[in-house]
């Protein structure tokens, strides 16, 4: 069993800490479903990268910042477990990372709307920037160049940054938790990886058969979390 003054969590957001994929929401609701259907589709026959299905899905997003935190507050239900994760690996020391290919202003807006301050401020944030202004929804990828340098060209913000991260501030144990397609990253580059049930993540790690723990809820890792050694 890993011990817990090594070990370090790395954590999807859309889709695994949530319920929904927020920044697909985002983009229907502002943006027109058509246009996130029809990008997504382009990404569905690789047309594009998880990159460039980041930057296509909000090209029709001409809305303001304090709106879109306002509707990602509003809309977004964290998974269940989720806040006993995050205290879980407080009290046990254990680094809580959310990497994501989303943008830090709406994940902000859902953590100060969904979990207490002394929660949140164990959560560390490692994703991409929303750049708003009248030419609509842009999106910068602050870590893309270290990503680059750790083997991967098409995520844009790609998690094998947060374990890299995690490492070099001490941890031998990196546990990762994901649901999709640029979650493959983030299994990859863990040391154990833990899988949204009937996800996309979920069905490739079988197929890859690559160990991995399912889950629907996070009270199960809370538990694991809990139960490290000292």
């Amino acid at each position: 069993m890993p011990r817990a003054a090594a070990t370090a969590l790395v954590c999807d957001f859309d889709g695994t800490a949530t319920l929904l994929d927020i920044g697909d929401e985002i983009s229907k609701h502002f943006g027109g479903a058509d246009h996130w259907e029809a990008e997504s589709a382009r990404f569905r026959r690789g047309e594009l990268d998880t990159r460039g299905i980041i930057e296509a899905i909000y090209t029709n997003v001409f809305a303001s910042e304090d709106d879109i935190r306002a509707f990602a507050a509003r809309e977004a239900q964290l998974r269940p477990g989720f806040a006993e994760l995050v205290a879980a690996c407080r009290d046990r020391g254990v680094p809580f990372i959310l990497a994501s290919g989303g943008l830090r202003q709406y994940i902000e807006a859902v953590l100060a709307g969904h979990l207490p301050p002394a929660l949140r401020s164990h959560v560390q944030i490692v994703a991409n920037e929303g750049v708003f202004g009248p030419g609509g929804l842009k999106v910068r990828f602050p870590t893309e160049e270290a990503a680059r340098r750790l083997g991967c060209a098409a995520c844009g913000s790609c998690k094998r940054v947060a374990v890299s991260q995690a490492r070099q501030a001490g941890a031998r144990h990196v546990i990762g938790a994901g649901d999709g397609f640029a979650d493959r990253c983030l299994a990859r580059s863990a040391d154990s990886i833990w899988a949204r049930d009937g996800s996309y993540l979920h069905r490739w790690c079988v197929e890859s058969r690559i160990a991995h723990t399912p889950f629907t809820t996070f009270d199960p890792l809370a538990r694991a979390v809990a139960a490290l050694a000292e």
